[in-house]
C-alpha cells in the first residue's frame, strides 16, 4: 500500500477523514513516478500529516511501500490492519 491511497480512504463504520497511519515495516517500491507538476494527493497527504503543498514530497513518499501497519479512525476508534500491502477495510462486526 503507498501513503497516497490514504488521500481516498475514509471510515467505513463512521466516514471520518483522514484515517491516521501507523507503519509497522515498509520496503522500497517498485516503478517511481517522476516529480509531479502539482501535488498528486488532492486532500490529504500521508507523508506530510497534512494539505498536500509541495509535489517534490510526492517522488519521495512513493518510494516505499506499506507493507504492515494499521489505519486508525480518530473518529469512532476504529482500526483496521494492513497485512501484505493491503488495507483490511472491513466495517468492525
Amino acid at each position: 500500500m503507498r501513503r497516497r491511497l490514504l488521500d481516498l480512504l475514509a471510515c467505513p463504520a463512521c466516514h471520518h477523514f483522514p484515517l491516521k497511519l501507523i507503519v509497522e515495516a515498509e520496503e522500497e517500491g517498485h516503478g517511481l513516478p517522476k516529480e509531479p507538476d502539482k501535488p498528486l494527493c488532492e486532500r490529504w497527504c500521508a507523508y506530510i500529516e497534512d494539505e498536500p503543498k509541495d509535489p517534490g514530497n510526492c517522488a519521495e513518499c512513493m518510494r516505499v511501500d506499506i507493507v504492515s501497519g494499521k489505519l486508525i479512525c480518530e473518529g469512532c476508534g476504529a482500526e483496521y490492519r494492513i497485512e501484505a500491502g493491503v488495507p483490511r477495510m472491513l466495517p468492525p462486526s
